[in-house]
C-alpha cells in the first residue's frame, strides 16, 4: 500500500461511524427452558425452602426463607450438604444470598409478606470463623416485600422489591458498601429507579445475582430470568435498563433462587412447595449474551487500528514534505 492509499484509508476511518460498545444491548435475546440441563439434585430435606443460592469455584451455599433461615448449607459439587453453618443471630425472613470480595456471605433478611417492617437487615457471616455482622436498613417510603438482593463488585447492596403488578422498585446505598455501612444506626436506602423488563405482564421478582467478573446481572421470577449487562460496575443502573436476554426457566415448584457459577454458568433453584426436592438447573455460560468486556475489547481494537493508521499516514506526509523541501 502506497502513501496515498494510507492517507485515503485514514480519512475513511476518520469519518466512518464507530459503533459504541453498548449499542447491541438494545436487542434482547430470548432463550427457552430446553437450553437448561440438570446440574445436580439436593437430597437434604433442610433445603425444602431453598430461597437463596450462590456458587463459588467448587461448592455452593444455600439458605431457606422464613422457618428455615437460621443456618446456611454448604453444598458440594453434587448439591449434597457437606456442612450446616449456624447464622448465630435471630432472623425474620431471609430471602437471598450474596458474597462480598472478602468471602463474607451476606444474607438479605428482607422478606415482608405482611408489609409491616420499617427496618430490614443484612447479615454478614464469615463461613470460616462463624463471625456475624448485622446491618440495619430503613426503607425510604413504606414497607416492601423484598426477595431479590445482590452486591456490586465493590460491595454496594442492591435490593429489588417483589410486587404483583410488575412495578418492581430498586433500592441501594449509593455512597456506602457492606464494608462501610453502620452496624448501629439504620441507613436509609435510596431509590434507584424501577426494574426494566419487556412486555406488560411482568411477574414478581424473586431473586438476583451478579456474575463473578461483575459484567452480568440476573433477576428472576418463577417463570423466567432476565440477564442484564453491567456498565461501570453499576448494578442498579443495569436493572433499570432493558435486559440483554429473557430466558424461560424449566418448570419449578416455586422458583426463587438464581446464581452464577465462578465460570459464568447460570443456575436456578426452587423451593419444594410440599413435593420432592427439585433439581438445580444450569444454563452454560456460552448460551448467555456477550458480555460488555468482550464488546469493549472489540471497540478498543478498532480505535487502536484507527490510531495506528493515522500515525502511519502522518509519517508518510512528513516524509513526503521533507523530500520535496
Amino acid at each position: 500500500m502506497n502513501g496515498a492509499h494510507v492517507c485515503s484509508l485514514a480519512l475513511v476511518l476518520a469519518f466512518a461511524p464507530i459503533a459504541s460498545p453498548g449499542a447491541a444491548s438494545a436487542n434482547s435475546e430470548n432463550l427457552g427452558a430446553e437450553k437448561f440441563s440438570v446440574r445436580c439434585t439436593p437430597t437434604d430435606t433442610g433445603l425444602e425452602e431453598l430461597s437463596g443460592l450462590l456458587w463459588t469455584e467448587n461448592s455452593g451455599y444455600a439458605v431457606g426463607d422464613h422457618g428455615s433461615d437460621d443456618r446456611i448449607a454448604l453444598l458440594d459439587s453434587q448439591c449434597q450438604v457437606s456442612q450446616w453453618i449456624d447464622i448465630g443471630v435471630e432472623t425474620i425472613d431471609v430471602e437471598d444470598l450474596a458474597q462480598d470480595d472478602t468471602g463474607v456471605l451476606w444474607l438479605a433478611d428482607t422478606g415482608d409478606n405482611n408489609m409491616n417492617r420499617e427496618l430490614v437487615t443484612l447479615i454478614g457471616l464469615n463461613p470460616e470463623t462463624g463471625q456475624t455482622t448485622t446491618v440495619p436498613l430503613r426503607l425510604p417510603d413504606a414497607p416492601h416485600d423484598i426477595e431479590a438482593f445482590a452486591l456490586t463488585p465493590s460491595g454496594t447492596p442492591v435490593l429489588v422489591t417483589k410486587t404483583k403488578d410488575g412495578s418492581a422498585q430498586i433500592f441501594t446505598t449509593p455512597h456506602a458498601t457492606v464494608h462501610t455501612l453502620s452496624r448501629d444506626e439504620p441507613t436509609t436506602l435510596a431509590s434507584a429507579g424501577a426494574v426494566s423488563v419487556p412486555g406488560d405482564d411482568a411477574r414478581p421478582i424473586t431473586g438476583a445475582a451478579v456474575s463473578a467478573d461483575g459484567t452480568s446481572a440476573a433477576l428472576r421470577t418463577k417463570k423466567e430470568v432476565y440477564i442484564y449487562r453491567i456498565e461501570d460496575r453499576d448494578v442498579a443502573a443495569a436493572f433499570s435498563s432493558p435486559p440483554a436476554s429473557t430466558i424461560t426457566v424449566p418448570e419449578q415448584p416455586q422458583g426463587e433462587a438464581v446464581a452464577f457459577t465462578h465460570s459464568g454458568d447460570l443456575l436456578v433453584a426452587s423451593e419444594a412447595d410440599g413435593g420432592a426436592l427439585p433439581s438445580i438447573h444450569q444454563l452454560d455460560a456460552e448460551m448467555l449474551p456477550a458480555r460488555p468486556a468482550e464488546s469493549d475489547r472489540s471497540f478498543e481494537t478498532i480505535v487502536a487500528i484507527f490510531i495506528l493508521v493515522l500515525i502511519v499516514a502522518g509519517v508518510f506526509v512528513y516524509r513526503t514534505f521533507k523530500a520535496r523541501n
